[in-house]
């Protein structure tokens, strides 16, 4: 992790060179990277990150969630963070790598982080499916087992609703509607057939059974 000064970036932090903007933060276009800033009043309840949580995200590995880089401070206050920049493609449900999402769960579990929001976090590269923008994320560093585990079933869950949503019932599409309807639908669907089991292992069995059956 690096830390940048926020007043050293200004050159970057303009409206030619805005890019987005989002309820957390706006996005400026740096070198190979994105500087994201948080907005000095949030447009969302769900609350940020702790500072100390945002600074642990920069210390981890992921195969497919793009965290912070670097840490932004203005007169000693973290006001945003750097990330990768990446070119946006198209849905392709042959990118999402179930294995890699999972083996990327077990990280932030086993290291504090349980996920409060997926929604539109994510991106199409021309390789995989990314999730990004992690700062509503809760965090609290432990090393008791159960709340390991309670954070790993937590975030399996948040996973798989996402997942079974955007898949079965063509949720978290921008620009699209009744998302709400099928936010249910996907938390029913995963009562019913999936549980605490991860949805690309509940893919698999489903794979492996119609195959069986053949």
């Amino acid at each position: 992790m690096t830390k940048l000064q926020y007043y050293d970036l200004l050159q970057y932090i303009n409206e030619d060179n805005k890019i987005g903007a989002g309820k957390e933060v706006n996005v400026y276009k740096y070198q190979d990277k994105v500087i994201k800033l948080f907005h000095a009043d949030r447009k969302t309840p769900i609350p940020r990150i702790s500072d100390e949580g945002l600074i642990a995200l920069t210390q981890l590995s992921f195969h497919c969630f793009q965290n912070p880089i670097d840490i932004i401070y203005q007169e000693g206050k973290i006001v945003g963070y750097t990330e990768l920049f990446l070119e946006e493609n198209e849905i392709n449900f042959e990118l999402i790598d179930f294995d890699g999402i999972k083996q990327d769960l077990m990280t932030l579990s086993e290291n504090g982080f349980c996920i409060e929001d997926l929604f539109y976090n994510y991106i199409f590269t021309d390789t995989k499916l990314l999730f990004n923008d992690m700062t509503s994320y809760h965090y609290l560093k432990t090393d008791v087992p159960f709340l390991k585990s309670q954070n790993l079933r937590k975030n399996t869950i948040v996973m798989n609703n996402f997942l079974i949503g955007f898949l079965q019932f063509g949720a978290f599409r921008k620009g699209m509607t009744n998302e709400y309807t099928k936010m249910y639908l996907a938390n029913d669907y995963r009562e019913k057939h999936c549980g605490n089991l991860f949805y690309g292992d509940f893919i698999k069995l489903e794979k492996n059974e119609s195959s069986f059956k053949k």
